[in-house]
Formats: structure tokens, C-alpha cells, sequence
């Protein structure tokens, strides 16, 4: 396994001018590579930023050999740990089959793209094998429906190699879904090895015509950029039929960074002008915080009555929306001055005119993060979208799976919007009624029974 590597901190130099409060964040160059093709990931350096835009993807050639391991789950004869090769790595990826035979023509497929996991707990990633979880449902949903699932765990977890591009990229860069696209997009091309392994192909067939990505919260965003890079155009040999995306985090890098750290760390981006939560930026007494990012923040707060915190006020410490983007945005220039050869020595300044902070963004950093993602692609996503969402979720405002949807049916595409109201980042209901008023109905087995129901009529349509 790559070893982990520790991308220096940032020097900082603060600027105090009037009406202006500037940070310039500046790493030393990063190393050359002279032999390093264009789009090569065996390192996390990059040669440029561009490499990560979906025209860039599309241009690649996937494929590799899903190797079952010999590592049989205790009490789960069906489910294996298979490796395969991505960008030079030996990823893993869980896989599930039905015990039912293979139809004719082999059991459809199933990813399963899991959510943010992070570098501290991706080397003892356990691809929800042990104890119960929403995620353990899904799997068990689709398995039962007759799907083989794959839940691959991505580079760098469950102690495969690549713990470095999470080190270099899992941060405030907002990067590493792209990799993970890779990761899952090699996967993909991957399934058709199955025949060749007497072993495995006693237990089952694969019907590569109709793999399905399923995911949730970052996975949605690792799903978009999976399934632009198959869709128009696609230089697969196996394509994705259909996506869904539950609370997916598929909008801007820029505007993901904006958003979810204020989000998670400064009450500034929830509360009211006055101090107090009532889900506007107006308080009772008329003041309005200009920094007011959306109205719910996570469930798991307890409460929004500040009076009564005890561990919140810790976790909601910083003093405003500027210091919390500050934190991601040191993090974000670090990653592209270190990682990516044709930038060196890029800048931002978080400017407050008139009491309202804004960023400027490096022009290089600016233009190159525009392309990067696939909800600005909207003409590649060819094939059956579902976008399942809460109206207070942070990680996936009600607009931008509307705009979403917006984008690709105007494309000629075939998106449905399905919002569930009052549940939580999960479609949960919640235990707090603040969140959750009585009434709310559980968006879970709803969005369940809803992808299959598309699922199997894309399959009955091909």
C-alpha cells in the first residue's frame, strides 16, 4: 500500500488594507515529470487541472481484472472482496450476489457509490460489512431484487492503494469525486472479466447491458461525472443505463467549498440576523445576515436553541462564514500549488466591501475548477437520471437538483426530481420535530422502490 503523504501546510502572508482582508496562500512548485503522459494518475501530481474535466475522460480507455479475493464474509457466503486495477492501483470493491440463478443473459448490475468517508477512516473502511446501516439496506434491497451490487470502496480505502490522492485531494480542493469516477468507471469495464474466472462464473453471469449506478451524498457527485463519461459519446465497451443520485453533492467545486464547511462549523451561515434560528436571514427585530447560507443545518445539531448547547458550541466555533471558507480555501490552494504541475504559486483573498466577504479567485484556479464536474455537461447525461433530495438538506439544495434536471431534459436527456420534505441527508425522518414536523413521511423505501421501478423499466426498454 502507498504510504501516506502529508502535503505541507501553506505559508500564509496576511494583508490588512482597508475595506480588504487578503490572504495569499503560496507552496513550492511541484515536482516535474517529464515522462508522465497526460491524464497518468500514478502519483497524485497531476499535469494540469484540465486533465479532471469530463472532455478529458472521455477521451481515456478503461478496463482492468475483477480478482476475487479469498475473503469470504462470515455468515455471508454470497458477498466477496474482489480487486482490480485503476490509474495503477489495486482498488477493492465489495460484491453481492443474488442466490437465485442467473437469469438468461446474466443478473443486471448495480454500483453502489458510497458517501464521504474520509482519510481518517478510509484505511479501516469496512464496506458496511459489519453491524447495520442505511447503506447495508440499499445493498440488501438491490440483491433481493435480483441485482449483483458492487460497492467499490474507491483508492486508498479499506487499505487499497492510493491513501496519497486522499491526502493530496480528499480537502477543500472538492477533487477527489473525479478520481473516484475513475475508480468506478474502470470498474465498470472491469465486469466483463467475470466469465473468464471459472470460480466465480459457476455462481453467476453479469448482464453488462444494463449496469445501474446507485449512490448517495459525495458518491452522487463521483456518479454525474461516471455517468457523463459514459454516456454521449463514451468510449466504454460497457455503458451505464440508468443513475440515481440520493442527496447528492454534484454542484460546483467552488460552490461546494461555499457551502458545506460554513455549513458544519459557523452558525453565522444558518442563524438569523439577530442571533437566532427561525430558518430566515431575517430576525424578529428586522436585521438580516448577509452571510445566510440555507436554512436547516444537519439534524444531528440536537437543537437550535443556542441557549441550551453544550457540545454545539465547539463544533459551531468559528466566528463567520469568511473564517470558515478561509480553512477551505487554504486547503483548496495548497492541493492545486503542490499537485498540479502548471500552477504554481496561485492566490485568493477573501475581500469585505460594505460588510459583505466574497472570494477572488486565482484566474487560473477559476477557470480550470469551472470545468471540472459534470452538472455543467448536462448534454452527456444521456441515459434515465433520478435525483432524489430533502428540502433542508444543505449538501443538496432543492435548486440544485431542480436546475439539475433542468439542464439535462433541455438537453434532450430524461431526469425526474423527486423531493421528500422534512427528511434529513439520509431521507430519514427525524427525531427532532424542528427538523422533522409530525406528519413527515420516511423518503427511504420510497426512493427505493422507485429506482427499481425505473431501473426495471429502462431494462424492459433496451
Amino acid at each position: 500500500m502507498l504510504s501516506i503523504r502529508n502535503p505541507p501546510t501553506a505559508g500564509l502572508m496576511t494583508i490588512l488594507l482597508p475595506g480588504l482582508f487578503l490572504l495569499l496562500g503560496c507552496s513550492p512548485p511541484p515536482p516535474t515529470a517529464a515522462d508522465k503522459q497526460e491524464g497518468d494518475s500514478a502519483g497524485p501530481s497531476i499535469p494540469s487541472l484540465s486533465v479532471l474535466t469530463v472532455e478529458s475522460l472521455k477521451k481515456r480507455t478503461y478496463g482492468s481484472t475483477l480478482t476475487f479475493l479469498d475473503r469470504r464474509i462470515d455468515d455471508a457466503p454470497r458477498t466477496f472482496i474482489a480487486e482490480y486495477e485503476s490509474d495503477g492501483l489495486d482498488v477493492l470493491t465489495r460484491v453481492d450476489i443474488p442466490t437465485t440463478a442467473s437469469p438468461a443473459g446474466g443478473f443486471p448490475v448495480v454500483l453502489f457509490l458510497h458517501g464521504w468517508v474520509g482519510i481518517d477512516g478510509a484505511p479501516s473502511f469496512d464496506f458496511y460489512l459489519k453491524g447495520e446501516s442505511s447503506y447495508q439496506a440499499m445493498i440488501d434491497f438491490y440483491v433481493d431484487a435480483g441485482y449483483v451490487v458492487l460497492t467499490p470502496g474507491f483508492r486508498g480505502h479499506g487499505g487499497a492503494d492510493g491513501i496519497d490522492f486522499m491526502a493530496a485531494w480528499d480537502n477543500g480542493s472538492y477533487v477527489s469525486p473525479v478520481f473516484y469516477a475513475i475508480d468506478t468507471l474502470n470498474l465498470i469495464d472491469s465486469l466483463d472479466s467475470v466469465a473468464g474466472q471459472a470460480d466465480m462464473a459457476e455462481l453467476f453471469d453479469i448482464d453488462t447491458e444494463h449496469v445501474f449506478l446507485a449512490s448517495h451524498s459525495q458518491g452522487g457527485d463521483v456518479a454525474l461525472i461516471a455517468a457523463a463519461v459514459a454516456g454521449e459519446g463514451s468510449r466504454l465497451r460497457h455503458g451505464v443505463a440508468g443513475t440515481s443520485i440520493w442527496a447528492g453533492t454534484f454542484q460546483s467545486r467552488f460552490v461546494q467549498l461555499e457551502t458545506y464547511y460554513p455549513m458544519q462549523t459557523t452558525t453565522e451561515a444558518f442563524f438569523a440576523g439577530d442571533g437566532s434560528w427561525n430558518g430566515t436571514p431575517v430576525g424578529d427585530d428586522g436585521t438580516v445576515n448577509k452571510h445566510f447560507v440555507f436554512a436547516y443545518p444537519s439534524d444531528w445539531i440536537g437543537t437550535t436553541d443556542r441557549s441550551t448547547w453544550t457540545w454545539q458550541h465547539e463544533t459551531w466555533s468559528l466566528p463567520s462564514v469568511a473564517d470558515a471558507w478561509n480553512v477551505k480555501l487554504e486547503q483548496m490552494y495548497s492541493a492545486v500549488n503542490e499537485s498540479v504541475e502548471d500552477i504554481d504559486g496561485a492566490s485568493y483573498a477573501i475581500v469585505q466591501e460594505d460588510g459583505v466577504a466574497s472570494i477572488r479567485h486565482d484566474e487560473r484556479v477559476e477557470a480550470a475548477m469551472a470545468e471540472i464536474g459534470a452538472f455543467h455537461t448536462p448534454e452527456y447525461l444521456t441515459e434515465p437520471l433520478s435525483l432524489h433530495f430533502s428540502d433542508r438538506d444543505f449538501y443538496s439544495f432543492p435548486d440544485w437538483n431542480h436546475e439539475l434536471c433542468r439542464r439535462v431534459n433541455g438537453a434532450g436527456g430524461d431526469c425526474t426530481a423527486h423531493a421528500y420534505p422534512g427528511t434529513n441527508h439520509s431521507l430519514r425522518v427525524s427525531e427532532h420535530r424542528w427538523f422533522s414536523p409530525e406528519g413527515t413521511g420516511d423518503g427511504f423505501a420510497v426512493a427505493l422502490q422507485r429506482d427499481q421501478r425505473r431501473f426495471e423499466q429502462t431494462r424492459k426498454a433496451r
